[in-house]
């Protein structure tokens, strides 16, 4: 079994892209690296058009970086969700949040 690499992350003009695998195996890095892009900037938009694969963990992350953003008291938005992601918030009930 081999483990994806860590999504690339990239800010330009307010958008962060997030490319790659959102996974359990690269969710850690993706938090970390998007967390840090959520606290420098009062409103950001995450782009995930560059999402190759994506589990329940990719889910988990969006929601947790929307928690960021809410007690940093900044603003995020998403972009460009993948179909997978988007089927999977509406069947936990959670895609009024995405």
């Amino acid at each position: 079994m081999s483990v994806a690499p860590d999504p690339v992350v990239t800010l330009d003009a307010g958008v962060c892209t997030v490319s790659g695998v959102l996974d359990f195996t690269t969710a850690g890095a993706a938090l970390a690296s998007v967390e840090s892009l959520i606290k420098s900037n009062s409103s950001l938009e995450i782009n995930l058009a560059g999402i190759t694969q994506a589990n329940s963990a990719g889910l988990a992350l969006m929601i947790e970086w929307l928690a960021v953003a809410r007690r940093e008291q900044h603003s995020v938005t998403f972009s460009h969700v993948p179909d997978g992601l988007r089927q999977l918030a509406g069947v936990c009930q959670v895609d009024g949040l995405i």
